[in-house]
């Protein structure tokens, strides 16, 4: 049976079952369940599984038994109380309460909200028609994964996302094309180089390529569903299904109605709290230090600071370079910190076309600050740390490109 809460506990409600709200109620429960009674709310069906898989499991290499991100329903059992399907219409700070779609009152003594993000829609006519979605759940890939035949997909970014959405359709057999309006891939993450390298690989695979473009429009069906894609050119390409993949942005309508001050994203201090006393924010809804967060390792950091602080113990969160990696079996890319020299930098390159590696590690006054690795990348680690010890490795520059296994001598 489940265990009955204690009287004296504090309400704890954590708005968003996403990963971060999943997981923090599920470390608050092991590390302070004596200390808190934990109300978890998501507006999804489907709470607390791992958003990082989805791409794995859009292109069939994993099944639904590998996305929990925790054990929720053991949670359940010990009296954390999960309400999913019932997103929070309105807060009030003053009386300390949330109210659900369902009507349903929740008060609280503590609050995080993890309220995540949304996947930004372009301003494209035709965006709101049916067959238009996003890539941002786990209803969005089972949508995708029910589609039937060689169906003809126009995917919009060339992002992480828009990538990994592009590499899962094209491996269940139907027809791609992208459309970024960056003339490279991965711009944010890749130089010309290195994305003209993951280009080639991924036109291997058989997707088609509108780099530096945008659709125009969506032409409609009368039944309101897309049937063309408008190009600039004046082209048309008859489509069955588009996929937006251009981006987040962070869902701060419910904080902002409140009165909790937000810029892009709620702001935030360094102890993860927000401008109204006993509320919280953390993940892809929140904004430090003028930066959002996108990636899992800074949220994690971010749960293990908030922890502390709803402990009463000390902690800071603290912005640090963050890897980005791509979730394509068969494609090998690392990336961190600084990819775009200034003039006071140095850079360091190698590339071997025949093996298809390329390595560009960017270095300031005796300091790795930037790191970009294609095909072979298992030295990012490596890099990884010395950008993140600001380790001075002016003895070893000619033997830096080459990995730790050429440089360890020089360090001894």
């Amino acid at each position: 049976m489940p265990k009955l809460p204690m009287l004296n506990k504090r309400h704890l409600v954590i708005v968003g079952a996403g990963m971060a709200g999943s997981k923090l109620a599920h470390d608050l429960w092991q590390s302070h369940g004596h200390l808190f009674q934990i109300i978890l709310i998501g507006e999804e069906a489907n709470v607390g599984y791992n958003r990082i898989l989805l791409s794995s499991l859009l292109a069939n290499e994993i099944s639904q038994a590998d996305m929990p991100l925790v054990d929720m329903q053991r949670m359940c059992d010990d009296g954390v109380q999960v309400l999913a399907n019932d997103p929070v219409t309105s807060l009030n700070v003053g009386a300390k309460t949330l109210t659900l779609k369902s009507g349903q009152l929740i008060g609280y003594d503590k609050l995080v909200l993890a309220t995540g993000s949304r996947a930004c829609l372009l301003p494209i006519k035709g965006r709101e028609a049916p067959n238009v979605m996003a890539f941002r759940t786990l209803k969005d890939v089972e949508v995708m994964t029910q589609l039937t035949g060689c169906q003809k997909i126009c995917v919009i970014g060339g992002g992480l996302l828009g990538l990994e959405a592009a590499a899962g359709l094209v491996k269940r057999g139907h027809k791609v094309v992208v459309f970024h309006r960056s003339n490279w891939l991965l711009n944010r993450q890749l130089d010309e180089e290195a994305a003209g390298l993951l280009l080639n690989r991924f036109k291997q695979m058989g997707i088609e390529f509108r780099l530096g473009e945008s659709p125009v429009s969506f032409r409609q069906q009368d039944d309101g569903r897309v049937s063309h894609v408008e190009c600039q050119s004046g082209e048309s390409l008859a489509i069955d299904l588009v996929v937006m993949a251009a981006g987040i942005s962070p869902e701060i309508n419910l904080a902002k109605a409140a009165g909790l001050e937000t810029n892009r994203a709620i702001i935030v201090d360094k102890k993860m709290r927000t401008s109204h006393a006993d509320i919280y924010a953390l993940g892809e809804c929140c904004e430090f230090d003028q930066q959002t967060f996108g990636l899992v390792a800074p949220i994690w950091t971010q749960i293990n600071v908030l922890l502390k602080v709803l402990a009463g113990e000390e902690a800071v969160f603290d912005i640090e370079p963050t890897p980005t990696k791509l979730k394509v079996s068969g494609v090998h890319l690392f990336s961190v910190g600084k990819i775009q020299p200034s003039t006071e930098d140095s850079c360091i390159v190698f590339k071997d076309v025949g093996a298809n590696h390329y390595r560009k590690l960017v270095v300031n006054e005796g300091i790795l600050v930037g790191a970009i690795l294609y095909g072979n990348v298992a030295d990012g680690n490596w890099y990884f740390q010395l950008i993140q010890n600001k380790t001075n490795v002016s003895n070893m520059l000619d033997f830096l490109v080459f990995g730790e296994a050429y440089c360890c001598p020089q360090v001894a």
